[in-house]
Formats: structure tokens, C-alpha cells, sequence
């Protein structure tokens, strides 16, 4: 593959985030007017795990934004000892990024497990895979006026693939988060770590979506990511959009994998990103 952001094209950022934030306004629309949600609540096991999903979800991102913003019992008896505090091991952490030659592994772990962490976004969309793909076939159904079912085995090459794709957008959301701690900790501006890396994993969420619709086409994974990255600006949109979604409980992780996928397969039909491989 190449380099993660190698087709990005800058000039095309802003039209990207304009077209992709009409796209999301008219969604609701659309969907509304396909009556979109039909069959959905037919499924019952369906249904019922996506809603147990979400549970899951709600509760253990609402424990690490509690955990984020709250010092733990621990800390507060240490800092009542004379021992260091919470922003004292964030200084030290930043410093140990600068001169230490190995990465303190608890400290990224800790620091890293936040509302600004992909892990468990990533995790939703793996377990979320099946409606993201249903609604994404539904919705070019329509749009290229054409009537494609899915079988089990389509569903377990697309789980597999979100679930490489989603590894592959760990491994480098967690090498560009210590790049970034580096960079932002020599120029004195680690208090920007937590929103460029809220982008960053906003962006590989959209990919996700957007990944969705190019698979629908045969794209490999290579190909889908060098189309992907030069529509960086519709990525972004669609998950940072996403990523404040998942901030409602329960209604939030739901209402995702319906209205992103369907957004995201509108946007890669008006951009013709299935012709992608025959114009580049």
C-alpha cells in the first residue's frame, strides 16, 4: 500500500467537506423518501444485538471520558503524599517522547485510552459491519437503479475485510499518535494531541464507510485506500460526524451505521469513485 496520505489532493479538501456536508443534510431526506428503514426491525436478532451493541458501547465510552477528565483515587493520594501528579507524569511523558529511546508503554496506554482513541470506534464499526453493508447495498440499489442481494458468504468476505481494514487504521493511528506527541511536545503543544488525532481517527472512520461502497465495485483494499485518500475531505467529514454520534447513548451507535453508510454510498455515487481505477 502507499504512504497512508501519499493521494491526498490539498486543493480539493474544501469542495470535499462542502459536497459531504450537503450530502449528510439531505440524507435524512432520502432516507425518508426511500422509506429506508424498512426490514430493519423484521430482523429481530438483528435488532436486538445491534441494540446490545450499543449498550455496550455507550457504557464503556462514557467509563473512559469519565476516566479522562477525572484524576484517579490513586493519583489524588499521591499527589497528597508530595508525590507527582496527573499533569506532572503528562510533563514527563511528554519529555520521556523527546529523550528516551523506547516508549513508556503504560504511560501511552493510559494517556492514549480516551474519547480521542480509535480502539473502540473501530471495534463498533467491526461489530456494526453487518448493517453499514445492508444499508450500503440497499442505497446503490437506488441509486444505480439495480436489485443486488447479498449471502452469507458476501457478508464474511466484507466482515473480514473491515476487520484488516480496522487494523491496518490501529496500527496507524497508533504510529502517528507518538509522531504527533513528539512534534507537538518539542513545540511546546501537546494540549493539540487530543484534536488532531479526533481528526485523524475521524478520517479512517469515513474511510471505513467510504470503503464500503468501493467494495461494493471490487476495489482491493490498495486501490479503495488510494481513491479514499483523494477524497480526503468527504472522510473526514463523514467520520468526525461519526465520532460525535457515538457520543449519544445508545441512540448514537444505532443511528450510525443507518445514516453514515447511507451518506457515505450517496457521496461515492455523485463523485463516481467506481470509475476511479479507469480515470487515474
Amino acid at each position: 500500500m502507499k504512504l497512508l496520505f501519499s493521494n491526498v489532493e490539498p486543493n480539493k479538501i474544501l469542495p470535499q467537506i462542502g459536497e459531504m456536508i450537503g450530502i449528510m443534510k439531505s440524507t435524512p431526506a432520502f432516507i425518508k423518501k426511500h422509506e429506508l428503514w424498512n426490514g430493519f426491525f423484521k430482523q429481530k436478532s438483528i435488532a436486538l444485538f445491534s441494540i446490545f451493541i450499543a449498550c455496550v458501547f455507550s457504557y464503556t465510552m462514557y467509563n473512559n471520558i469519565h476516566d479522562y477528565f477525572t484524576e484517579s483515587p490513586i493519583s489524588v493520594e499521591a499527589h497528597a503524599d508530595g508525590k507527582k501528579n496527573i499533569s506532572e507524569t503528562e510533563s514527563q511523558f511528554d519529555k520521556s517522547l523527546i529523550n528516551a529511546p523506547h516508549l513508556p508503554t503504560e504511560l501511552l496506554e493510559d494517556d492514549h485510552d480516551s474519547m480521542f482513541s480509535g480502539s473502540l470506534k473501530f471495534m463498533l464499526l467491526i461489530m456494526l459491519e453487518i448493517l453499514i453493508f445492508h444499508f450500503v447495498v440497499k442505497t446503490n440499489n437506488i441509486l444505480k437503479n439495480q436489485s443486488e442481494t447479498f449471502v452469507f458468504k458476501d457478508f464474511s468476505k466484507v466482515q473480514i475485510r473491515i476487520m484488516k481494514v480496522m487494523l491496518l487504521k490501529w496500527v496507524y493511528g497508533l504510529v502517528l499518535y507518538i509522531l504527533i506527541s513528539i512534534v507537538l511536545g518539542i513545540a511546546g503543544m501537546t494540549f493539540l494531541r487530543g484534536p488532531v488525532m479526533f481528526i485523524i481517527y475521524g478520517y479512517f472512520i469515513g474511510f471505513a464507510f467510504l470503503d464500503n461502497y468501493m467494495e461494493q465495485y471490487k476495489f482491493s483494499i490498495k486501490q479503495s485506500a488510494e481513491c479514499i485518500q483523494s477524497h480526503f475531505g468527504a472522510a473526514v467529514v463523514i467520520g468526525v460526524f461519526a465520532s460525535i454520534l457515538m457520543l449519544i447513548p445508545i441512540v448514537g451507535p444505532l443511528v450510525i451505521p443507518f445514516l453514515c453508510s447511507i451518506a457515505a454510498t450517496r457521496y461515492g455515487h455523485k463523485a463516481n469513485m467506481e470509475l476511479y481505477s479507469e480515470v487515474a
